[in-house]
């Protein structure tokens, strides 16, 4: 939506009081971009209001607001296990970090490959840790 305030150049009504804005007087012009969610067709709807004396685009505005259902979406989503697990879950995540760079560092060095195995043995055991504690992560698999 676009909302600019700009001087009438003819007269128009208001969408909010039904009243005429004279021309010379400031308004306050509004412009939705509409659009069907399955279907290309797309289309502007204009609205103006008074920008002075009777202020209907505030008073507009207030109800759109009022009107608009509100939900936080930012961040991820709170879990529902309790301190006692994501702490246990968090100990596990850790143990893992530690193995995948204990596991990489073999792979570099190529000293001691019987090692590796063992590594990996001790991944798959955290996997199977993991899981009565909301489940094993995407990254994981």
């Amino acid at each position: 939506m676009n909302v600019r305030v700009k001087i009438t150049r003819r007269r128009v009504k208001c969408f909010y009081c039904s009243q005429f804005i004279e021309a010379g007087e400031f308004q306050v012009v509004c412009v939705y971009f509409m659009r069907l969610k399955n279907n290309l067709r797309t289309w502007t709807k204009q609205m103006h209001f008074h920008a002075k004396d009777p202020y209907c685009w505030i008073d507009r505005a207030i109800i759109e607001v009022g009107q608009r259902h509100y939900s936080e979406r930012r961040g991820r989503k709170a879990s529902n296990l309790s301190d006692d697990s994501k702490a246990q879950r968090l100990k596990i995540m850790r143990r893992r970090a530690s193995v995948i760079q204990r596991f990489n560092y073999e792979v570099e060095t190529k000293r001691r490959p019987e090692k590796l195995s063992q590594l990996l043995d001790t991944l798959e055991r955290l996997k199977a840790e993991i899981t009565p504690y909301g489940g094993m992560p995407e990254k994981w698999k």
